[in-house]
């Protein structure tokens, strides 16, 4: 074993040893690296559309193109239809704006709960004071 000898690697579909590794794209739900064949069969199938999957939220199978990639602050795998979209981008809006026990608009300053206290979203300072006091 030498300071640069690598194992070899294989492609994740057809099991064939690469000399060139080409990384999938994230759509295609393939984990571990293709070689050049499996990558141009995989990304021809997905831009002429023919691939079809679910919808994460609503399980809705509809072709890849139609469907929409989750914003990475809502940390999700998968792809969403347009509707299912929608709803995220509008209930993580109120999240973010609004406090997740009084309701009230946040501030510039906003505060996120401790882990124990199992609230989702961000609270204002004062039902922040009012949680601390509470639960500690």
């Amino acid at each position: 074993m030498g300071l640069f000898s690598r194992k070899p690697s294989f492609c994740t579909i057809c099991d064939k040893e690469l000399t060139h590794k080409h990384k999938p794209k994230r759509e295609w739900n393939i984990k571990g690296p293709l070689c050049g064949e499996c990558h141009f069969e995989k990304q021809k199938e997905y831009y002429e559309g023919k691939v079809r999957q679910p919808c994460v939220e609503c399980g809705k199978t509809q072709k890849i193109t139609d469907l929409w990639e989750p914003r990475w602050q809502w940390d999700m795998e998968g792809l969403l239809c347009k509707p299912c979209f929608d709803k995220k981008e509008e209930s993580h809006g109120k999240k973010k704006n609004f406090c997740s026990l009084c309701g009230g608009k946040m501030g510039l300053i906003r505060y996120n709960p401790k882990g124990k206290w199992k609230i989702d979203g961000q609270l204002c300072r004062k039902c922040w004071d009012e949680k601390k006091a509470e639960l500690g």
